[in-house]
């Protein structure tokens, strides 16, 4: 039924999209009244329903969400915002989907179980067919050019989500792709899409899939350990030739970057990493050195220079716009009225009044003003 009504009272509400209308009426009272029809009908937001479930390794899961017609899809590499409500209180973590956008606009998110994640948790526990979450709109330029010529993925444990999207992407009908893709994990078990990646190189000459076992003894003509650049000369000997995506640990992205700089290598290269830009500095002093002001919530706290602002806003009481925590998504950007402070992904450091920053890769380096 609900496929029959939510077209129709869609294009009710088009209609009724007045300046007028949307002053007395609103998106929030449309949205109230809408879900009395149905729970995925809205003026704006984009709710998923979640279609069905698969079990990839011991700790990840799939899910395929079909969200309602809000959605503008996304390319391949690109993430999405996924927003639940645990004990009440609303979460925001960004993923990437690991499927090959398609005009049904189908989003797969796959999700590794981190023991300290919340939302990752409760996304395993929780997270049933049929139940809604509601996503934000894609970003990101972790994308390839519309016609790739010849592509090197690599990709490091649930770093393989965006690089899996490209891969299938790439794989299209209508394309006769070039693509190398090195995977690493700890063990063979650890490895999320290992047949589906198998299988591909079956059905598609030009693809080639390696798998690299850091934790245990490889088998099948696997490779061992962390990336280097025996492995890069045994995968793709030809890596200057081709545009290449990482994605991972931040060892492995560190890694790969300190091999394209220290060979010279000029193909096209790009990273994304899913650490979160929490490690301590070794040598580094935790005591209070600096004060944050958070000027619209009227409160201060002491804080170090060595712990991102978000991290450390969050300790003070305060609650702070998030998503990502990785620098990925620009959910903490805010607006920073005076200090001194430091990118943690570029090293850059800037004094600039009124600019904004990223709390979530951002430390202060001296007095700072946030527009919190």
């Amino acid at each position: 039924m609900e496929t029959i009504i939510e077209p129709t009272i869609r294009a009710f509400w088009r209609t009724l999209e007045s300046p007028v209308v949307t002053r007395w009426l609103g998106e929030p009272t449309f949205d109230f009244y809408a879900r009395l029809v149905s729970r995925r009908l809205t003026a704006r937001r984009v709710i998923a329903r979640v279609e069905s479930i698969r079990t990839e390794t011991a700790s990840v899961k799939s899910f395929l969400l079909r969200p309602n017609g809000h959605f503008k899809g996304f390319c391949a590499g690109q993430h999405v915002n996924v927003t639940v409500e645990i004990d009440g209180v609303r979460h925001t973590r960004s993923y990437s989907p690991s499927n090959a956008p398609d005009g049904r606009h189908r989003v797969v998110l796959t999700v590794k179980r981190h023991p300290a994640g919340l939302v990752s948790q409760w996304l395993h526990e929780h997270l049933e067919v049929g139940a809604l979450v509601e996503l934000g709109q894609a970003f990101g330029d972790f994308t390839a050019s519309s016609e790739p010529q010849k592509l090197l993925l690599v990709a490091g444990g649930s770093g393989i989500t965006p690089i899996a999207s490209l891969l299938r992407d790439a794989c299209r009908p209508s394309r006769t792709p070039d693509v190398v893709v090195l995977v690493y994990a700890r063990t063979y078990a650890d490895l999320i899409f290992a047949r589906e990646l198998g299988a591909l190189t079956d059905e598609y000459p030009g693809v080639r899939v390696h798998f690299a076992l850091t934790g245990e003894a490889p088998a099948g003509g696997n490779l061992s350990g962390r990336f280097s650049g025996t492995h890069l000369d045994f995968v793709a000997p030809d890596a200057r030739e081709r545009q290449t995506f990482v994605c991972g640990p931040r060892t492995l992205v560190d890694g790969v970057r300190a091999l394209w700089a220290e060979r010279g290598l000029s193909a096209p290269l790009k990273t994304e990493t899913f650490s979160p830009f929490v490690t301590v500095p070794d040598g580094a002093n935790l005591a209070p050195t600096v004060r944050v002001t958070a000027a619209r919530s009227v409160r201060s706290f002491a804080a170090n220079k060595a712990v991102p602002l978000l991290v450390q806003a969050e300790g003070a009481g305060l609650a702070p716009a998030h998503g990502c925590r990785q620098g990925i998504c620009y959910s903490c950007t805010c607006r920073k009225r005076s200090g001194i402070v430091q990118n943690l992904s570029t090293g850059a450091i800037s004094s600039e009044p009124d600019e904004d920053v990223r709390l979530c890769i951002t430390v202060p380096l001296s007095d700072v003003t946030l527009d919190l």
